[in-house]
C-alpha cells in the first residue's frame, strides 16, 4: 500500500472520494495513536486486520479486531491506539471540509 505518513506511524492513502462520501485506508503501527477529535459528518471505521482501541465519547473505549466496526456521529469526539500493527478503513460522509483537507493532503482533490 502507498500512502502517506500524516502522525507518526499512521500511514493513509485515499481510496475514494467524492461530494458525498471520503473513504481512506491507513496503516495503524503498534503503538501509534490518532489524537482526540471529531468531523462534521457521520464516520465509519472498519479494522480490517490488527487490533485497535478505539475511544468514543459518552461509549468509553473498546477494542475492535478484525471484521469490526463502529460508526461515530457526526462531532463526536474520539481517538484510536494500535494494539498491534493494523489496516483500518475510514468511510465518512458527506464529503466535508476537513475530509477534502485530508484528501488533499494525501494528493487528491475531489468534490
Amino acid at each position: 500500500m502507498e500512502c502517506r505518513e500524516l502522525l507518526e506511524g499512521v500511514c493513509s492513502r485515499l481510496v475514494y472520494c467524492s461530494r458525498d462520501m471520503v473513504v481512506v485506508e491507513t496503516l495503524v503501527k503498534k503503538g501509534a495513536r490518532v489524537p482526540r477529535h471529531s468531523h462534521e459528518g457521520v464516520q465509519a471505521t472498519f479494522v480490517i486486520r490488527g487490533r485497535l482501541l478505539l475511544g468514543v465519547e459518552g461509549r468509553g473505549a473498546e477494542e475492535l479486531g478484525p471484521g469490526s466496526y463502529r460508526v461515530i456521529p457526526p462531532g463526536v469526539p474520539h481517538w484510536a491506539e494500535a494494539l498491534e500493527d493494523s489496516l483500518v478503513v475510514d468511510v465518512n460522509a458527506p464529503a466535508t471540509p476537513d475530509r477534502l483537507e485530508l484528501a488533499r493532503r494525501l494528493g487528491a482533490g475531489c468534490g
